[in-house]
């Protein structure tokens, strides 16, 4: 609503309340949000079929959660009418209370992918740790050097500095 490529019209006025946003902003804010929920909603989806998948090939523990969430994107997709899906999740988790306590518990894939993870975090922070300390140690070893050179310097320099006259007078 500028004005046009010649500058011969002024700027159309807008409404009280506008706060100079172009339409094109906002679809673009929008659109980036739907990508980040989209991404968002696809790994939901993505965790939900690895806990599934790593449950059926018994890789892992099987987790109701997830297969609620995948027979809900189905779904919302139309792959699945809603009363299949909730059958379907029915006799999963009949199926899944009528298993052994101990396999009721087992981790899923999601968990086993957070725990190591986890520990993998740790172990790069403690070599990040590990690599800080040692560099520590070679500043303070590096600075405790320059300090000693420093001195040696001043030592010198005072040396030198001296006034003859006393020299001289020491000798007599």
């Amino acid at each position: 609503m500028a004005a046009k490529a010649n500058g011969n019209e002024p700027a159309v006025k807008r409404g009280p309340g506008h706060r100079a946003v172009d339409a094109r902003d906002a679809i673009a804010e929008l659109t980036e949000r739907a990508q980040e929920i989209s991404l968002e909603a696809g790994t939901k989806v993505s965790e939900a079929m690895r806990d599934v998948v790593s449950a059926a090939a018994g890789i892992a523990g099987f987790a109701v959660e997830s297969a609620r969430d995948l027979i809900s994107y189905m779904v919302r997709r139309g792959q699945m009418t809603p009363e299949e899906g909730d059958k379907l999740l029915r006799e999963a988790e009949i199926a899944h209370n009528k298993r052994p306590k101990s396999q009721r518990n087992k981790a899923t894939a999601t968990e086993i992918q957070t725990k190591e993870r986890k520990i993998q975090r740790a172990k790069a922070a403690a070599e990040r740790e590990k690599a800080m300390q040692k560099h520590i140690a070679m500043v303070t070893k590096a600075n405790a050097a320059a300090a000693k050179a420093a001195k040696r310097a001043e030592k010198k320099a005072a040396k030198k500095s001296k006034p003859a006259g006393k020299k001289k007078a020491k000798k007599k």
